[in-house]
């Protein structure tokens, strides 16, 4: 039950990351929407950044 528990809450968050990353809220000034956008798409980057780090460091250990 858990194991599909996660599989839809990464699904869940891949869609917020593709409704974020192509701007879907950005329309919204009142609430800065443009800023939390740019902060979304940094995080997105940051994370991309950490598995790329943890895979190159995996790599090392073979």
């Amino acid at each position: 039950m858990s194991r599909v528990l996660g599989i839809i809450g990464l699904t869940v968050l891949c869609v917020l990351l593709y409704a974020v990353s192509i701007d879907m809220f950005a329309g919204y000034p009142q609430v800065h929407s443009e800023l939390l956008n740019l902060v979304g798409v940094a995080l997105i980057i940051l994370a991309g950044l950490v598995v790329w780090i943890r895979h190159e460091r995996r790599d090392e250990d073979d």
